[in-house]
């Protein structure tokens, strides 16, 4: 696994008052989740079902899709895991960059032949899966879905798996699950662990045609996922209306807290279509600057230094409430302001 993973929280000892590292909005409603689980705690006396297929089956019905296409997963970490496993050592895997480390992990893993591409104009036939991240994670930029429905119908040949884990804070239209399973060659990972903000519940599915999920299963580990996890799936799935959000004002703070931010000197912004944010900053170190912004402010970054084609001048951040996106802000500009002007520590 590779070090570096966004929201490295325990390791910073109670110093973090505001988290911005890892890719999660925060402010959902969990109370009628957290109680579920506590009135379910002993289910951990006993093993979960060792297959899913109830859920799975009540997953469809939201999806409006066929059961055998769906397979929840401990995370949509754990799907990636089996793609790599299933299709094994040789397969020519191409991975869209800078992207979400686990891809390359997963290859590397199970012996795949590993090369970056940096657009979908460079797939080709020779390869036998492509794996990208829509919206991509660090950038948030988004590939069009008629630009992937033409990709993977010009390429029946090629798998293409596509990570929507950050579907669900993107305003604009996106492949869904039976479109997708129609073409033959498209898997999609799902992350609730995003949508409803559970990361420390590893919850997740993967959708597909029906041959290529049966591959799938042939190759997963029974009790995966654990049992309040099985519980806490079964609430979400019986109880969406609790996990409803306003994404139109969300992401209208997202664009304002780039504006802001794209306003401080030294700072440049990428655009994005989702809930998080690459800054570039090319007179700061990124693991410095994360060290000082927990430390003096209680602020929590990604440094980005470790995805593929990024160096240690950028920092990736997703959007929370306007309150504390205003602190990010304001620490933000102190920060580079002591940095261009180190005489301003000292003055009173």
């Amino acid at each position: 696994m590779l070090i570096g993973h966004g929201d490295d929280i325990y390791d910073y000892s109670g110093l973090v008052k505001h988290n911005f590292s890892s890719n999660v909005f925060l402010d959902i409603q969990m109370t009628g989740l957290k109680e579920h689980l506590c009135h379910r705690i002993n289910d951990i006396d006993h093993y979960p079902p060792a297959m899913l297929t109830a859920l799975e089956r009540q997953l469809s019905i939201l999806l409006r899709n066929n059961q055998w296409e769906n397979i929840i997963t401990n995370g949509a970490t754990e799907a990636i895991y089996l793609l790599a496993q299933a299709t094994g050592a040789g397969c020519r895997s191409a991975i869209l960059v800078p992207t979400f480390s686990e891809y390359e992990d997963a290859c590397r893993m199970h012996g795949h032949e590993i090369q970056y591409i940096r657009s979908l104009r460079e797939v080709n036939d020779e390869m036998n899966m492509v794996w990208l991240c829509n919206p991509n994670n660090p950038t948030g930029m988004l590939i069009p879905r008629e630009e992937i429905v033409s990709i993977a119908f010009n390429h029946p040949n090629v798998v293409f798996v596509i990570d929507q884990s950050y579907e669900y804070f993107c305003a604009e239209e996106q492949l869904q699950p039976r479109e997708a399973s129609s073409l033959g060659n498209v898997i999609q990972l799902h992350s609730m662990t995003k949508k409803y903000s559970i990361p420390g519940i590893r919850l997740g599915y993967v959708t597909g045609p029906k041959p290529l999920m049966d591959t799938l299963r042939n190759y997963r580990m029974p009790w995966s996922v654990n049992a309040l996890a099985v519980a806490a799936c079964e609430y979400i799935l019986t109880h969406q209306e609790q996990f409803s959000f306003d994404i139109k004002t969300y992401l209208e703070e997202v664009q304002r807290l780039r504006l802001r931010l794209n306003n401080i000197d030294g700072i440049t912004v990428l655009p994005t279509k989702t809930n998080f944010m690459l800054l570039h900053i090319p007179s700061q170190d990124a693991i410095v600057l994360k060290r000082k912004l927990v430390d003096d402010y209680g602020i929590l970054v990604r440094a980005a230094h470790n995805f593929v084609g990024l160096d240690r001048h950028y920092i990736r951040v997703a959007t929370q409430s306007a309150e504390s996106n205003d602190l990010l802000v304001e620490a933000m500009k102190a920060v580079m302001l002591s940095h261009n002007d180190p005489s301003v520590l000292n003055r009173g």
